[in-house]
């Protein structure tokens, strides 16, 4: 496994301003899709929901898992030889149902890293809108495992449940920052940390003494 700290998760800005759509046909918009792990046979009709009009590099909707992509996002991917992804076609519509003229796909992610092991995190205090909790800190892969590609996501785990954490190599950090691709956050896999409750994460007996000794010391 790469070092860590150059795997980045890849999530929504949560701006305001850009377009946010919504996909109508809920079945359209199922995790798997993303997850390359279901087969798409039409075009994905995305309209208006929520935000400005200006459509940015990155389309997030309110559906939750779809994430949404320009023209331009896709020839960077293939001209600078990104790996572990693959497209269906998408429409967009304005909010009044108008058809916008501009070329947009739905990007799955087929490159597989391990399921999360949460028993390699450590332990911080970190917010949740005005309170503070204990929260764990770090994405690490069970058994160090990914397979390469530069978009990856994780493997189901033991019990065959999956999740829509998305993440990146270096390579397609620094292509993002320096094509100024916009609508699209990047956090590091050492600095990204959970609410424990939350999340419902299973903490080994270290961690849990752990975060006994930092509640005790606030």
């Amino acid at each position: 496994m790469s070092n860590y700290d150059k795997i980045y998760v890849i999530g929504d800005a949560l701006s305001n301003r850009p377009f946010r759509g919504v996909i109508e046909k809920y079945d359209l918009a199922e995790p798997n899709i993303s997850r390359g792990e279901k087969k798409l046979d039409e075009v994905v009709r995305v309209k208006h929901s929520m935000g400005g009009n200006t459509l940015y590099n990155f389309i997030w909707t309110t559906n939750a898992y779809p994430m949404i992509v320009s023209k331009k996002v896709i020839e960077l991917f293939k001209s600078n030889g990104i790996t572990g992804w693959k497209t269906y076609d998408v429409e967009i519509y304005s909010k009044k149902d108008e058809f916008i003229d501009q070329k947009y796909y739905g990007l799955i992610i087929i490159g597989r890293c391990g399921y999360l092991d949460y028993s390699k995190n450590s332990i911080v205090i970190d917010k949740i809108g005005i309170t503070t909790e204990p929260h764990s800190k770090g994405f690490y892969f069970k058994d160090d495992y990914w397979d390469g590609s530069d978009l990856f996501m994780c493997k189901p785990n033991k019990d065959g449940e999956s999740n829509m954490f998305r993440f990146c190599t270096q390579k397609v950090a620094d292509l993002i920052k320096k094509e100024k691709l916009k609508n699209i956050s990047l956090e590091k896999a050492t600095d990204f940390s959970m609410s424990i409750s939350m999340y419902n994460i299973e903490l080994t007996e270290e961690q849990k003494l752990e975060m006994e000794k930092i509640k005790a010391s606030r």
